[in-house]
């Protein structure tokens, strides 16, 4: 037998192995995530929520999804046990590091780099263990959001949801870029507020009325902290948070302008149906005095996440 024909069969057999034996390698790998932030609750006895960093790999070897940071936050989770997968915008401003050290030698400079857009995402989970549900909150980067999201509808198919509400919160100024304070009836009116640390009511859905849940998305280990986020609704006040907190308003059917206040303010339009609940956060962002914010719609496990982890804020008006 010639040289040419050895080459022939040692060929066919290494191509034989290759794509029959080896077809897991086709196949399979791992996903890798890195600069993950994982928000989760301070321990089993403490709600607040703390954010922590880590790698999320997709392992298909093993088929698991898997966290790995510092060792208590750690998870691994088979795929046949994940029951729901959520990804949500967190449309937010700049607040990273540069903005950070900009704040240090310029507060008109933190100013402008907090200006940037940042479209993270939610990555929310939902998973069997033993006889229970476990949730997991997760924020992915701007760049892996893409790659990540369309990693998870491969993988889970119908269990996975997008979310994509219309309604964006736009910025409430006048013609100079000031806040156009003549759209805020209630923009000077004073609250007080503080945290009850006993009750933790969740929302009902009324038959007569809409529920409107809201909360900002700082940690909850920093709740009471700062300033107040107000939320007006078609020029009156209905909820008040600082970070870490949460409201429940009840309003009557129809449409409204929302509008989320601090230093600036941001609102956005909705038209509230009886016995339906509406879920809002109160995105937060460094400014040059106070914290800013941006109001944005968000799914129901998100915001329900979040306020599992803050205190209900007690808030009254004074004037």
């Amino acid at each position: 037998m010639g040289k040419l024909a050895h080459r022939a069969i040692f060929l066919f057999v290494f191509l034989f192995i290759f794509l029959f034996g080896g077809s897991s390698f086709l196949f399979s790998g791992t996903t890798k995530f890195d600069e993950v932030k994982l928000r989760r609750h301070k321990s089993a006895e403490k709600r607040e929520l703390v954010d922590k960093f880590g790698v999320l790999s997709f392992d298909d070897d093993a088929q698991q999804l898997t966290f790995r940071g510092e060792p208590a936050d750690n998870f691994a989770v088979p795929y046949s046990d994940i029951t729901k997968v959520v990804f949500d915008s967190d449309a937010h401003m700049n607040a990273g590091a540069g903005a950070l050290a900009l704040n240090a030698l310029s507060p008109l400079g933190a100013a402008v780099a907090a200006s940037i857009p940042v479209h993270d995402r939610w990555l929310y989970l939902e998973y069997k263990q033993g006889d229970h549900a476990e949730k997991v909150l997760l924020v992915l980067p701007e760049d892996k959001c893409k790659k990540a999201t369309a990693k998870a509808e491969s993988l889970f198919g119908e269990r996975v949801t997008i979310a994509d509400y219309p309604e964006k919160g736009e910025p409430i100024v006048d013609k100079y870029g000031d806040v156009d304070k003549s759209r805020i009836a209630e923009w000077k009116s004073k609250h007080s507020m503080k945290l009850d640390r006993a009750a933790h009511p969740l929302p009902e859905e009324k038959p007569d009325q809409a529920t409107v849940v809201v909360c900002p998305t700082l940690p909850a280990r920093f709740a009471g902290w700062g300033n107040q986020f107000k939320l007006h609704a078609n020029g009156k006040v209905i909820a008040v948070n600082k970070a870490g907190t949460y409201s429940i308003a009840y309003v009557d059917p129809g449409k409204y302008f929302l509008i989320s206040q601090s230093e600036n303010a941001s609102g956005l339009g909705m038209d509230f149906e009886a016995g339906k609940t509406y879920y809002f956060i109160q995105e937060t962002f460094q400014g040059i005095v106070k914290y800013r914010t941006t109001l944005s719609r968000n799914s129901p496990e998100i915001v329900m996440y979040l306020v599992e982890g803050a205190y209900l804020s007690d808030w009254k008006r004074l004037h």
